[in-house]
């Protein structure tokens, strides 16, 4: 009988301390999110396009603080190759890459949708 308490009270114990852990886990990534995450819900970084130029090499378009830059990627480096200055161009990169990701949030709510629907039936 004596074995028995002291593996519930052993176990018990261990229950609450990893219940302090866990707690204080999800304390820590809660403050961090808010100190280092903007509030805004709104990506400091859009990727606009990228095409593959070799093997793990990519040029990719990407639109930060309202500029359009163009960079090359590598499995190891980053390099600037230019940016776009034409306020007109920029505008409309922006404004088809806001749409496209409109689009694709649209098709992605209506196939949940769909196969809501056979998970239903």
């Amino acid at each position: 009988m004596e074995m028995w308490e002291s593996v519930i009270r052993m176990v018990s114990s261990l229950g609450v301390v990893l219940a302090l852990i866990l707690g204080l886990l999800a304390l820590t990534r809660s403050r961090i999110a808010q100190r280092f995450l903007p509030a805004g819900s709104a990506q400091l970084v859009k990727i606009l396009g990228s095409g593959p130029l070799g093997s793990r090499k990519h040029v990719m378009v990407v639109a930060v603080a309202g500029e359009v830059l163009i960079l090359g990627t590598t499995a190891t480096d980053l390099v600037p190759l230019g940016k776009v200055t034409d306020p007109e161009l920029v505008q409309r990169l922006l404004s088809e890459a806001s749409l496209a990701s409109s689009a694709s949030f649209c098709v992605a709510q209506s196939v949940t949708r769909k196969e809501g629907s056979h998970a239903a039936s």
